[in-house]
């Protein structure tokens, strides 16, 4: 989900926590459709307030009730949403066409509400990155029905920036002070009935809803941090969709006749991040010996169950900037040890450690068992665990060896362009092990400029490979986001972005 890839960013989020405070809007609307009601055990609990900057914004989307100016299909092309088309008028500039509807309290959306949300957002104490004053300048009301966005540098992107969850749109009554109350004041096919602080989302139909009839009557969203609390749920049947399942609690649920395991592929990439900066990983040849030791295909098998595969670098194997020709290191001990001695090096001067944060359950058996390759190869690991905050500075200062990192590609925008810039440039702002190829600099930047998809999509394929080549970092598995879902539920959206859970088209046989 969205928060764990924001705080892995190393991204802070300004917290308006409104501790104890529960909005209700009163009893389900009874002009809902339908009469059906959906159970959803979902993992990230608002916690921050719903204020728009921070992951709450994931969680309103997810629950079918906030929605942006922009959204993005199967393929992350850009489709309309609460702006109906869109256009840049000048290199640094874009107008957007705001669709004629009403907030769920009845307040119209207009241009001016669509500016003042945005403006808003911009003046956060932190801001998202894909909407801060780094890449909007300014947001502009140019009549009832136009919002004009400028920015400082032309953005070929901003259509992307503006479907990010961050960007949503509430009606005004939504904000008082520093809070921020999103029942009755999104646009989406659910509306919030009622909240129960950090535990549940109950959620009726929008029975004016602008895309048309929603299929549901109700929903409720529960919250539970732990994966096997929602496993649990599904199986007793207090719930028909379990999200967000960790590998260790499939086995549980596979034998069960009327639940599906349904498995989306993420643009997420797991890999072994070893520190540039410092000997004996300032050598590229003393990375490749650590990348020709690890068995791929084992670890996707005794770590992931087979819900992941191999990596072969930062892109998974069927997006469409993915290299054809860029396949997966599969090594053993014995490659590493003929590495080494084509390199002269010593398996002794590679010892490390190596920085496992908790947060990620599977990480635990995943350090081990790449502890346990490398031993084969004559190479020692010793393990650091801690929650991610224990590590941060660590990590962000440079002051490690090695350490396993989750990484989402398409966090900021459906196109890797950002995370590009933040963790694969000289002087990005997550380079976390340091890497710096000039070549790589500028052929990202020719790719932020680049307005023919198929140009910039090759662009980014000669960017893979020449981090293949260095050995950037040591790519890993590629994960997919699993959800349990009984066989009662229809037409659940399978979204490898995580911003979507409930649609209009969610209903229950």
């Amino acid at each position: 989900m969205a928060r764990t890839l924001n705080t892995l960013a190393g991204l802070s989020t300004a917290l308006v926590v409104l501790a104890g405070c529960s909005f209700d809007s009163g009893s389900p609307d009874p002009t809902a459709s339908g009469s059906s009601k959906l159970v959803i055990a979902d993992l990230w609990a608002p916690d921050s307030g719903y204020a728009l900057e921070t992951d709450d914004a994931f969680t309103l989307t997810r629950a079918g009730c906030l929605e942006t100016l922009v959204a993005v299909d199967k393929d992350n092309q850009a489709q309309p949403a609460l702006a109906t088309e869109w256009k840049q008028t000048a290199p640094k500039s874009w107008t957007f066409t705001i669709r004629e509807t009403k907030f769920q309290n009845g307040t119209a959306l207009t241009a001016k509400v669509v500016a003042d949300d945005l403006n808003r957002l911009l003046k956060a104490t932190a801001p998202p990155r894909s909407f801060a004053p780094s890449v909007i300048s300014s947001v502009t009301a140019v009549d009832d029905r136009t919002v004009r966005i400028d920015t400082p540098e032309e953005d070929l992107f901003l259509p992307l920036r503006v479907s990010v969850p961050n960007t949503g749109i509430l009606a005004p009554e939504a904000f008082s002070g520093t809070t921020t109350n999103p029942v009755g004041t999104c646009t989406g096919p659910f509306k919030i009935a009622s909240i129960g602080t950090g535990q549940s989302l109950s959620l009726t139909a929008n029975a004016d809803y602008w895309g048309g009839e929603v299929a549901l009557g109700s929903a409720e969203i529960r919250y539970a941090e732990s994966g096997a609390t929602r496993a649990t749920q599904l199986r007793a049947g207090e719930v028909s969709v379990a999200a967000n399942l960790p590998v260790t609690t499939l086995t549980t649920l596979k034998g069960d006749n009327n639940i599906t395991l349904q498995q989306t592929p993420l643009p997420r990439t797991t890999g072994l991040y070893l520190n540039t900066r410092k000997a004996p990983f300032d050598k590229v040849e003393a990375r490749r010996a650590i990348q020709k030791a690890l068995g791929l295909d084992a670890i996707v098998k005794a770590v992931y169950e087979g819900t992941a595969t191999a990596a072969a670098g930062p892109f998974t194997p069927d997006e469409p900037w993915t290299p054809a020709d860029l396949k997966p290191v599969q090594g053993s001990a014995a490659d590493a040890k003929a590495a080494m001695t084509a390199a002269g090096i010593d398996p002794g001067s590679l010892d490390f450690e190596l920085i496992a944060y908790s947060d990620r359950p599977e990480f635990a058996d995943l350090a081990q068992v790449i502890q346990a390759q490398l031993a084969e190869a004559g190479i020692t690991v010793k393990i650091r665990t801690g929650e991610y905050a224990s590590v941060e500075d660590d990590l962000m200062s440079g002051n490690f060896q090695a350490t396993l990192l989750s990484r989402n590609h398409l966090i900021d925008l459906p196109e890797p362009i950002s995370v590009l810039r933040s963790d694969e440039t000289c002087k990005g702002s997550f380079n976390l092990a340091g890497y710096c190829n000039e070549k790589v600099d500028t052929l990202v930047k020719e790719a932020g400029s680049t307005a023919d998809p198929a140009k910039r999509h090759a662009l980014y394929g000669q960017i893979a490979n020449q981090l293949a080549t260095d050995v950037a970092f040591v790519p890993l598995v590629h994960e997919s986001l699993t959800m349990g879902v009984a066989d009662s539920v229809q037409n659940l959206p399978t979204d490898p972005l995580e911003r979507t859970l409930l649609t209009k088209d969610t209903k229950l046989s």
